[in-house]
């Protein structure tokens, strides 16, 4: 595909994006055919581009790399940079900022707090897609993280009959809920009421699963909408040992030849421009070649665990596929996977300044080799790994560039597709998946929700693409006024408004990245990456770390 050029004179102000009964069939003795489908949707929690086999990665991803044989993957579905954001546009339709969740309220800038549209937690005057399925007779289930507001929502509030939630952004994987950050404490609910104590034998993401399981299997009279949110791979890097051990020794040479791998296996597979080089390491990642021997042992442990979470997420995913299949219910079941946002430099070191505590919190833990992974530890990927799992993009979460805003995303539709294990390359967004949702619900977008006005709806359906239509009917082609701006942590806005700026928006077919309004980049997305050299504003002036 040929790239345009275009002439754009940046103006920037703001962020901008313009925005049933069921029918019973004769039962049998498998759950009755509904008219209706279920909706199922998953997403992983920090997860970079290429950590899945069919987006190339290393890592055994059979059953995810099933459903996109079954479904289609989309190469351009973009979120926001954080998760809490992701999160908000995805349950309500919505750009994060009208939902209440322009940022996450832990990290917030100074000069966000109290402002309309950082309030941390979803805002009165939206809805959640889980609100309307419910109130249109669809059972309503959630497991995993919720990271929406621990004080004024938690998914029993917002329209979820069933629920076991992580209200916070993270912790441990295990049982012990030791807390992500210094000084925060650790809080699961179930049906909305707090959660104490945990089973001895606790690990997240079965955990999830196996709520969700007995939620779906406990009543089969309606359709249901079901919630799978794990943490994982998102730190403390914790997994069963036989998960890590299967990755041993594989990434003993270091971040820089993983990213190389991956680019070369995304090129074989068709997702690579073959001209394309691996993005430049940024300046703040050390090469591997100058970490001391011990640091090398210490980080390729790091990513086997890493590796062995994201194995062990899509065992998970098999799980509740297999039960879907085994009810009958697989063909009648809409499926999304996706990540929130691009992998994770973050540390523990970051949760250290932002807990504001000192070497007190990281002496609890055990961080021998032979113990990451395991009770008692807390590790991350940190710079290095997260440069290479966000191959081919560049830079990771937290960033407005594609590798913190463009993840893998997969679609499966009820029934045979036509165009099964295919690729969709254009430009989709997470809140788009409401209205899709609603749509094949037959459920409508109200002008109003218990009597007040609610803001409406931004996204659009993605049927029309799901289904092989033209891709006239869809977007960006079909509107060239379609606008998709993100912002992150007071970095954003434009400098025209006062704030420090970093900002990418999306208008009609292609992609600006802003330093300030005077300083416009364009790529214009496809289904192929292809290489695109940026300026260094989105480098940071840390110190370069492994």
């Amino acid at each position: 595909m040929i790239f345009r050029s275009f002439n754009i004179f940046c103006f920037l102000f703001a962020l901008v994006i313009s925005g049933c009964s069921r029918e019973s069939a004769a039962p049998d003795s498998s759950p009755p055919p509904l008219a209706r489908p279920n909706i199922l949707l998953i997403v992983a929690d920090d997860l970079g581009y290429s950590d899945v086999g069919v987006f190339g990665s290393e890592i055994a991803t059979p059953s995810i790399d099933a459903l996109a044989a079954d479904g289609v993957t989309l190469t351009q579905f973009h979120v926001s940079p954080n998760c809490g954001p992701t999160r908000g546009a995805m349950m309500t339709g919505v750009d994060p900022h009208r939902a209440g969740m322009g940022g996450n309220h832990e990290v917030a800038a100074e000069n966000q707090k109290g402002q309309p549209g950082y309030e941390g937690y979803l805002r009165d005057d939206v809805v959640t897609v889980a609100q309307l399925l419910r109130d249109s007779g669809y059972r309503t289930y959630m497991t995993g993280k919720w990271h929406l507001g621990a004080e004024r929502n938690n998914p029993a509030s917002r329209g979820f009959e069933k629920s076991f939630a992580l209200l916070n952004g993270g912790a441990s994987h295990w049982a012990d809920q030791v807390a992500l950050v210094p000084g925060a404490k650790t809080r699961y609910t179930k049906d909305g009421e707090p959660v104490e104590e945990l089973p001895t034998d606790f690990y997240s993401s079965s955990f999830y699963t196996n709520e969700l399981i007995s939620y779906i299997e406990s009543e089969n009279d309606s359709p249901f909408f079901a919630y799978l949110s794990f943490t994982a791979p998102h730190n403390p890097l914790h997994v069963p040992q036989s998960y890590s051990e299967k990755y041993r020794g594989r990434y003993d040479a270091g971040w820089d030849a993983l990213a190389a791998q991956r680019l070369d296996q995304l090129k074989a597979l068709g997702l690579a421009d073959e001209h394309q080089e691996p993005q430049p390491r940024p300046d703040w990642v050390m090469a591997w070649d100058e970490l001391t021997a011990e640091q090398q042992a210490a980080r390729a442990r790091d990513m086997e665990i890493y590796a062995g979470m994201i194995d062990n997420v899509d065992e998970q995913i098999g799980r509740i596929l297999d039960h879907l299949r085994q009810s009958g219910d697989y063909d009648n079941t809409l499926i999304v996977f996706m990540s929130d946002n691009g992998p994770s430099k973050t540390s523990i070191a970051d949760y250290l300044a932002l807990g504001g505590e000192g070497s007190a919190f990281f002496e609890q833990f055990d961080n021998s080799t032979s113990n990451r992974g395991s009770p008692g530890s807390s590790t991350d990927i940190g710079p290095g790994w997260a440069y290479a799992a966000a191959t081919p993009l560049r830079l990771v979460k937290g960033y407005v560039a594609q590798g913190g805003i463009q993840v893998p995303a997969i679609v499966k539709l009820p029934g045979s597709m036509a165009n099964a294990g295919g690729r969709l390359g254009q430009l989709t967004h997470v809140m788009d998946l409401m209205p899709t949702f609603l749509s094949v619900a037959g459920a409508d977008y109200p002008d109003a929700y218990n009597g007040e006005s609610i803001v409406p709806v931004q996204g659009e359906s993605i049927m029309p693409l799901l289904n092989g239509e033209s891709p006239s009917k869809l977007i960006p082609e079909k509107s060239a006024g379609r606008r998709t701006a993100w912002t992150h942590t007071g970095k954003a806005i434009g400098k025209c408004c006062g704030f420090q700026s970093r900002m990418a928006m999306v208008t009609g077919n292609c992609m600006i990245l802003l330093r300030t309004p005077a300083n416009c980049m364009i790529s214009r997305p496809n289904s192929r990456i292809r290489q695109k050299r940026w300026p260094t504003h989105g480098r940071s002036t840390q110190n370069r770390t492994a």
